[in-house]
């Protein structure tokens, strides 16, 4: 399923958020089963349970998944069939573009193009809007403004902005936002330039390749 730019997998009656931007997997217990073995899980991180991020997405969800558990598979999302396949063996894909990936403190960063410079991305398929350095929209076109939310900081609005980028010569359009300044420097720390997520899963379907750290896009009509 779907719900505001964020992918939900249906498991076994559970709503489980798929979010490769958080290095772990939160969950209401402690244990649960996913692709035939138990997995374990925090019940809290940072002060924050599994219903404080539901109530900031206005969507329950039974449990976050993040790399911890996603890393263990090889994943293919395919956005627009609503579809994601977990394998523990590669999974066949046809791509236009291979790119590599790297772990930014558990969690997953991709490099782009925006504008002729390229920057590091958190590749955040929990992220329904998409996020830059404010040096990158200043002189670019309001395009309305969205409400999001970070577990840390909670609900925010953003402006936004239609720019293009591109991964490896493949050009796709992104609405970016811009991140509150506090959590903008936190990502700077981290290395990051800000994140994509939604404008790239809704554009191509893409494989990740965690055993060989690359990335993989490839076009609707070659899903299969």
């Amino acid at each position: 399923d779907t719900f505001d730019g964020h992918i939900i997998l249906i498991d076994n009656g559970k709503k489980i958020l798929l979010d490769t931007g958080c290095p772990y997997t939160i969950g209401i217990h402690d244990t649960f089963d996913f692709m035939g073995r138990q997995h374990h899980c925090f019940t809290s991180l940072a002060g924050f349970g599994i219903n404080d991020i539901s109530k900031l997405m206005n969507y329950q969800v039974d449990i976050l998944m993040g790399m911890d558990l996603i890393g263990q598979y090889y994943l293919r999302i395919e956005y627009n069939s609503k579809t994601v396949t977990f394998s523990e063996n590669e999974i066949p894909f046809q791509s236009i573009c291979t790119t590599p990936i790297r772990s930014n403190m558990g969690a997953i960063s991709v490099v782009l193009s925006v504008k002729n410079e390229n920057v590091t991305l958190a590749l955040d398929t929990g992220a329904k809007i998409s996020y830059i350095g404010k040096k990158f929209t200043h002189n670019e076109v309001l395009n309305g403004k969205k409400t999001d939310f970070n577990p840390m900081i909670g609900n925010f609005e953003t402006p936004i902005y239609n720019i293009n980028a591109s991964i490896e010569g493949v050009v796709f359009p992104v609405k970016f936002g811009n991140l509150p300044d506090m959590y903008a420097s936190q990502m700077k720390m981290m290395g990051l330039d800000g994140a994509i997520g939604y404008d790239l899963f809704i554009a191509y379907n893409v494989y990740l390749d965690f055993q060989n750290m690359t990335m993989h896009i490839g076009k609707f009509s070659e899903q299969r």
